[in-house]
Formats: structure tokens, sequence, C-alpha cells
């Protein structure tokens, strides 16, 4: 009887982590059909998606400003690395 128990036991606990394992597929499989494939075989001659393909959204787009911000917050992180680096030896 405790052995069954344990089998039970057991079963619902792969069970979990095969629903955990599918949630994270479903997630990379969204964030890899997100992406736009370009191929001459699914694209008709006049560069036009085919049917085959869904529709996709455009990428969003970064101002100047927030890409120099970026920038000047790398710089920053990267600074202070090298200089913990300079400061170890």
């Amino acid at each position: 009887m405790q052995k069954s128990r344990l089998v039970e036991l057991a079963i619902k606990g792969l069970e979990a982590e095969k629903a955990g394992i599918d949630e994270e597929l479903k997630a990379l499989r969204g964030v890899s059909s997100g992406q736009r494939r370009t191929s001459r075989t699914q694209g008709s001659q006049e560069g036009q998606p085919s049917k085959l393909s869904p529709a996709v959204k455009p990428g969003r787009r970064m101002s100047a400003a927030a890409r120099k911000k970026i920038s000047e917050a790398m710089k920053r992180s990267h600074a202070a690395r090298k200089a913990a680096a300079a400061a170890k030896k």
C-alpha cells in the first residue's frame, strides 16, 4: 500500500514538472514565432509573404534619447567593472 502511494506521488510530481516544461516550451515557441523569417521558398516572387506565414507586427523602435541613455548607463557600468578589476590586481 505504501509503495503504491509513493508511485502515485512520483507520478503527480512528474506531471507537475511536465506542465512547467510545457509552459516554458509554449513561451519559447511564442518568442520564436514572433520573429519574421524570410525565405525564397515561403514568399512569392514579388517579395510578398506567403499565405503560410502569419502576419507579424512591426518591431518597436527606440528613440535616440533612449539609446543615448542606455549607452551612457552601459559606459558607466563597464567603467565601474574595469575599475573593480584593476583594483583587484
